[in-house]
């Protein structure tokens, strides 16, 4: 049930939540909206991109889902867009099952919720009425996942240096170690951050703000303590 502009403000002057729906294809939009319109709630389908949004729009969603596919570094970085230009209102991913650390990715990156695209007719609207209540709302098996990661003293020291955009081989060279040594703490590293190359981890790093809690090693201290240790 798609709504029209006076739909919309009967809704609001009703205190009933508005929640749109925004996803990569047709089919997910869709399904999407018939989930939450059977459950009784108003809502839309904006479009099929985060760039149509806004067009038509009355007012901003109390309530956002968003489906974009399995791009995970697109889905932080769109998640992170939307987190910014809709500040008040909620955010819930939907997302494939099997996206490893996705759901931490996820939170990091702004949303409020996360279903996973297999759970939409079980999960979807409690976790929206979740979200709504001011809860933050993922799936069970997965909670696991929402705790920072352990990262080591070396591995924090390289993925450092890997965003400054330093070579493995520049990296052996000043902290002293066999360049395969460096691509273990590396490989290390990725799973931790649930990540699969040198860009998508410097793109977390970069991105995080600090909510990870990486306390990443500056370049310059660990040049200087390694230095010392070799002394």
């Amino acid at each position: 049930m798609s709504l029209d502009l006076t739909d919309r403000g009967a809704a609001r002057i009703a205190s009933q939540p508005l929640v749109a729906a925004v996803a990569k294809d047709e089919l997910t939009a869709r399904r999407i909206e018939g989930v939450l319109a059977s459950d009784g709630m108003l809502v839309e389908t904006r479009g099929l991109s985060v760039e149509e949004l806004g067009h038509g729009a009355a007012s901003d969603p109390d309530v956002l889902v968003v489906a974009f596919g399995r791009g995970i570094t697109e889905r932080d970085q769109q998640m992170r867009r939307l987190r910014k230009s809709l500040p008040d209102t909620h955010l819930v991913a939907v997302m494939p099952e099997d996206s490893r650390r996705g759901v931490r990715r996820a939170l990091e990156a702004g949303a409020d919720g996360v279903v996973f695209d297999t759970e939409l007719e079980t999960a979807l609207t409690s976790t929206v009425r979740a979200v709504l209540a001011g809860q933050t709302a993922v799936p069970a098996a997965r909670r696991h996942e929402i705790d920072r990661p352990t990262l080591s003293g070396r591995e924090k020291q390289v993925l450092g240096m890997v965003v400054m955009g330093m070579s493995n081989k520049a990296i052996a060279s000043k902290l002293f170690l066999a360049e395969s040594t460096v691509k273990c703490h590396l490989s290390s590293a990725f799973t931790k951050l649930g990540v699969r190359s040198r860009n998508e981890a410097a793109d977390l790093i970069v991105h995080s703000g600090g909510v990870i809690g990486l306390g990443l090693v500056s370049s310059s201290s660990a040049y200087s303590s390694t230095e010392g240790n070799q002394q």
